[in-house]
């Protein structure tokens, strides 16, 4: 396996998208996290803070408000508790990080990815074909035998996987014009993000996080663009359509365009309160406190009488 610093260097910034949980970068106007009053309204609300790089706005947007702060207070605990990064991840992101920050980066990182794209091109594009059907199979088969995914996401992952494999083309790769303009959105997304070691991106605390992650997803956005994926544009396409509704319950279908195809799924929303949430989200984060046992549980629970932030956003609102 190769190993080069310099080549996962137009990568590293996913990479900080998940240690970061990504999005949010704008300050909320003070009503942006109140919860609309109806599924469809709701995923909207959420697309449109994902549109914004805003993950502050979209995680608020994504819990009803006490489970959001405890998952918050959970998040931070855990934080607290952790160990210290590992010496080599920790040194191989620093280097990365230096060398995507560095006064010469896009020349410099250009030049060392020069050679992988010339390899790439002799001994890999002839075989493009027998490879995409490989890993269509081996995606497909990963996502079939995923036990915690529902069968409406299986298809909605493997729907995502044929618009990939179908986008994913050795020429698109190897064209040094685009490799140069990702380089540069990824250059600038990392002076800006200002996380140089990975002990600073891992001790954010969770709203930290988002906002340095809207950041995270800006920049990813950008590189993404070199490559003909407008993800903004998925976003602003996004299309929700309420299916059935019995109560506090409500199936919605979502759509949105990706890549000159049209992507559909179906997902179960629950009404906590005034506000519409993601049922699946709601059972995620009261399983993730569960299994952090009831005493962690209990210690990050929020009084009953203690104001949140959503609360807040919607006294100032009205």
């Amino acid at each position: 396996m190769i190993r080069n610093p310099n080549f996962r260097a137009l990568v590293v910034l996913l990479l900080v998208a998940f240690v970061l949980a990504a999005c949010g970068r704008d300050e909320p106007a003070d009503d942006a996290s109140t919860v609309p009053g109806d599924p469809v309204a709701a995923i909207e609300a959420q697309a449109q803070a994902l549109r914004d790089n805003d993950l502050v706005r979209w995680s608020r947007l994504g819990l009803p408000p006490e489970l959001h702060a405890r998952t918050e207070a959970l998040w931070n605990r855990r934080l607290a508790e952790a160990e210290p990064a590992d010496p080599e991840e920790a040194r191989e992101y620093a280097d990365v990080m230096a060398r995507l920050t560095a006064p010469d980066a896009e020349r410099a990182l250009m030049r060392d990815i020069e050679p992988k794209l010339a390899e790439f091109e002799t001994e890999i594009a002839g075989q493009w074909p027998l490879m995409q059907a490989t890993a269509g199979i081996f995606l497909n088969a990963a996502i079939e035998a995923n036990t915690e995914l529902s069968a409406t996401d299986k298809n909605h992952g493997q729907a995502l996987v044929a618009a990939l494999l179908a986008w994913a083309q050795p020429t698109l790769f190897t064209d040094r014009k685009r490799a140069r303009e990702a380089i540069a959105a990824l250059s600038a997304t990392a002076h800006e993000l200002d996380l140089p070691t990975l002990e600073q991106a891992r001790a954010l605390e969770m709203m930290p996080a988002m906002e340095k992650g809207g950041i995270a997803l800006a920049g990813i956005k950008q590189a993404a663009k070199a490559y003909d994926m407008d993800l903004d544009a998925s976003l602003d396409g996004v299309e929700a359509e309420l299916l059935s509704r019995d109560g506090d319950q409500a199936t919605v279908k979502v759509s949105y365009p990706l890549l000159g195809r049209t992507i559909s799924f179906e997902t179960q929303m629950q009404r906590v309160g005034e506000g519409w949430y993601s049922a699946d989200a709601i059972r995620q984060a009261e399983a993730d406190l569960a299994e952090a046992g009831p005493e962690v549980a209990a210690a990050t629970s929020t009084p009953a009488d203690a104001p949140t932030q959503a609360a807040a956003d919607a006294g100032s609102a009205d």
